[in-house]
């Protein structure tokens, strides 16, 4: 792929990257968190449609607990889950705020849907895609274009 021009950074204008070298290739980590948000975003979306079918619940908390696992992996696992980077920045914290409240609202939607309040479980799922979109942009924005502190 690299050959074919799909890892060149040739084209980048230099204000987008946060410093020289920073043209890394995505982490194991970061990959597994995207699927993992493409996963509760599905689950979530067959259960709007579904008005809370139990396997769309399933995929959807399968989701949320794939970003869990992976979170424990990136601070606890092996080095090949680990981002490479040293430091942190704003972006960075927020992500990590937010993943927190993601987990919350995942837990809360889970124990709404089991207490069949199905109103409140979909508003709880329609905040938790909201919140894990503006955590993983934050996050990806802190690893890959703000500078490290």
């Amino acid at each position: 792929l690299r050959d074919a021009g799909w890892a060149s950074t040739a084209g980048c204008h230099a204000s987008t990257r946060a410093h020289p070298g920073s043209e890394r290739q995505m982490s194991l980590s970061e990959l597994l968190y995207g699927v993992a948000f493409c996963t509760y975003m599905l689950g979530a979306g067959w259960s709007f449609r579904s008005n809370g079918k139990p396997a769309a619940v399933v995929v959807l908390a399968l989701g949320a607990l794939m970003d869990f696992s992976v979170t424990g992996l990136v601070m606890f696992g092996p080095e090949r889950f680990s981002f490479g980077i040293t430091g942190s920045n704003l972006a960075i914290e927020l992500g990590a705020i937010l993943g927190v409240v993601v987990w919350l609202l995942a837990v809360a939607g889970i124990i709404a849907w089991w207490r069949e309040r199905r109103p409140l479980f979909h508003v709880l799922v329609m905040a938790g895609q909201i919140v894990w979109f503006i955590d993983y942009l934050a996050f990806l924005y802190g690893i890959h274009t703000y500078p490290l502190t």
